[in-house]
């Protein structure tokens, strides 16, 4: 009963880095800013440049339609963003940063750099490579299942 469960490890791990994400002064302040929201932040800041849609959102994390029509809501609820109409579309919303959101963009990003700098100590470049190539493949064989 002494083995170690691959998911088990990566969930573990993924609550550590969630806590060391929420001790950005921001995300303190907005108690509704929590987990996946702040993820959601990261991927809009680095696609910025680009239209993203919800269904961009739902690709990205893998998370179920209703699952990210509940996030984004929350999201413009608390004032990060916002969904508009784009012209060459009326039934798509592109998804808006608000100035509030650009607001706690260096911080999530100071934050993640010293997270990314925690996480990556003591290892290698072609260690951290191999992790990258895993973590594909551990995809890899969740999506032949369907999961």
């Amino acid at each position: 009963m002494n083995k170690r469960h691959i998911g088990y490890a990566v969930k573990s791990l993924g609550r550590m880095i969630g806590q060391a994400l929420d001790n950005i002064p921001a995300i303190k302040e907005n108690k509704d800013l929590r987990g996946l929201h702040v993820w959601v932040l990261n991927f809009l800041f680095r696609n910025a440049e680009k239209d993203v849609f919800q269904r961009d959102i739902e690709a990205e994390f893998h998370i179920r339609r209703s699952t990210a029509t509940e996030v984004l809501q929350a999201m413009e609820g608390t004032g990060l963003l916002r969904r508009v109409p784009v012209e060459y579309d009326a039934r798509l919303k592109k998804i808006v940063l608000t100035d509030y959101a650009e607001d706690i963009r260096k911080q999530l990003g100071e934050q993640v750099e010293r997270t990314e700098a925690q996480l990556t100590e003591g290892f290698t470049q072609e260690e951290i490579d191999a992790f990258f190539a895993y973590v594909d493949r551990f995809k890899a064989n969740l999506e032949k299942y369907g999961a």
